[in-house]
């Protein structure tokens, strides 16, 4: 859940000639300069008199998301709105029909490497920009607790492959790369607490778009698992202005004594 990107990998050439840069700063709204630091993509942005190659556009709608090159280079990606839907190679008809129609939210498609070794792709279809997004589950950093749930396995497992997972005081929630957010919900805000290199840390999400297909207006996001992880975020953030060491929640504790338990099993 850390950010593929900071400020400075802002390729700020790129972005100018997109228009998107004055004095240097990007004209990104707060909301997608966070996406495109996260590694989502933006949601639709309105370009304006676009020159390149002799070609000269005088109005685009389009996404932003931002790629490293391999040498580490940070480039803009422009996802633009298609006039054709374009074909995935690992979609069957019937389920490039199904996702573009709504009736399916995603498809998970597991096959077999030239090396033997199993891979897996989430499919998503996103209808704004009318494009088929491929995501690596394998790549995707699940949050320990939402809303002050810790996660089960099987939530953990859910979360990654694209399915909605279910928390007890009746929040939805399911991952999709075609959000600026990253997650989509029947709540307008959720809490995450994480486990990173350095420790806990907290993420709050706000303004999340409804459930892919949801009817049902969403519902109020102050749970109180949410008020509880909101409580312990505002904790935290006072104790890291504080010389003393930050205190560590009980749940956290018990999770590195667990993950050193399962290390010593391996090491017999």
């Amino acid at each position: 859940m850390e950010n593929q990107f900071q400020e400075n990998d802002l390729p700020i050439g790129d972005l100018g000639k997109l228009g998107l840069v004055r004095n240097g700063k990007p004209l990104l709204s707060d909301e997608d300069l966070t996406a495109l630091l996260a590694g989502h993509r933006t949601d639709l942005i309105t370009l304006q008199d676009l020159s390149s190659d002799g070609i000269h556009i005088r109005k685009m709608d389009a996404k932003l998301s931002l790629q490293r090159t391999p040498e580490g280079h940070v480039t803009v990606q422009l996802h633009p709105i298609y006039r054709d839907i374009k074909k995935h190679p690992l979609l069957l008809d019937v389920e490039a029909e199904q996702l573009e129609q709504g009736t399916l939210t995603h498809v998970l498609k597991t096959y077999h490497t030239g090396d033997g070794k199993k891979k897996s792709w989430v499919i998503e279809y996103d209808p704004e920009t009318r494009e088929f997004i491929s995501s690596d589950p394998a790549s995707v950093k699940v949050p320990a607790k939402i809303n002050g749930e810790k996660l089960s396995e099987l939530q953990k497992e859910q979360y990654r492959n694209g399915d909605i997972v279910q928390l007890s005081d009746g929040t939805h929630l399911q991952r999709r790369a075609s959000s600026r957010s990253g997650v989509t919900s029947n709540r307008e805000a959720l809490m995450y607490s994480l486990i990173l290199d350095g420790g806990i840390s907290y993420l709050l999400l706000r303004s999340l778009r409804n459930l892919f297909g949801n009817k049902a207006a969403q519902k109020d996001p102050y749970t109180e698992g949410y008020q509880r992880a909101m409580q312990d975020m505002q904790q935290w953030q006072r104790a890291k202005q504080t010389p003393s060491r930050a205190p560590v929640p009980q749940w956290e504790m018990e999770q590195e004594q667990q993950q050193r338990v399962n290390g010593k099993s391996r090491s017999r």
